[in-house]
C-alpha cells in the first residue's frame, strides 16, 4: 500500500506542476518563485486526464540556484458530491527524491537548464471528477522555493 500512495503521489505531483503551467483552461493559482526555478514550454497531453490512460509531460525546466535540499509538501483534495471535500494526501517527501523522478538529477542539482520529459498512466483507482491539490517546497533554510495549486479533472 505504501507504494501505490508514493506512485499516486508522484503522478499528482507532476500533474499538478506541469498542468499549472500549460495555460490550462482550469482554474489554477501560480506562484512559483522564479529565483529558483522556472518551468517553461511545458505541455500535457492527454488534457484533462483519462483513468487507466497514459499521459505525457515534456518541458524545459531553469534550475537557478543550487538546489541541496528540500522538502516537498503535497495536499490532495476531492470534492465529494458537492458536499464535503475529502482530503486524500497530506504528506511531506523529500524534493531530492521527486527531481530523481522528474528530471533524472540527483541533489545538490546546480543551476542550469534541463529537460522535463516524463510518461506515466493514471490509475483507474481514481474516481473520476475534479480534485484540488497542492504543492508547496521549501529549501533546507525553510525557505519557500514553490507554491503551486491547481485543479484537475480526471475523465473515464
Amino acid at each position: 500500500m505504501g507504494r501505490l500512495v508514493e506512485y499516486i503521489l508522484l503522478l499528482l505531483s507532476v500533474v499538478l506542476v506541469v498542468s499549472t503551467l500549460t495555460g490550462s483552461t482550469n482554474n489554477y493559482y501560480n506562484a512559483v518563485t522564479k529565483k529558483f526555478a522556472e518551468f517553461t514550454n511545458v505541455s500535457l497531453t492527454p488534457n484533462p486526464l483519462i483513468r487507466g490512460k497514459a499521459y505525457h509531460i515534456q518541458g524545459t525546466s531553469d534550475i537557478k540556484k543550487t538546489i541541496q535540499w528540500g522538502i516537498l509538501h503535497i495536499t490532495m483534495t476531492y470534492n465529494f458530491k458537492n458536499y464535503t471535500n475529502i482530503t486524500f494526501v497530506d504528506e511531506k517527501y523529500n524534493l531530492c527524491d521527486f527531481l530523481v523522478d522528474l528530471l533524472k538529477l540527483h541533489c545538490p542539482v546546480p543551476p542550469g537548464i534541463y529537460p522535463l520529459n516524463y510518461t506515466d498512466t493514471i490509475p483507474k483507482l481514481f474516481w473520476q471528477g475534479r480534485y484540488y491539490a497542492k504543492a508547496t517546497a521549501y529549501n533546507e533554510e525553510g525557505e519557500e522555493m514553490m507554491c503551486q495549486m491547481i485543479d484537475v479533472n480526471i475523465n473515464e
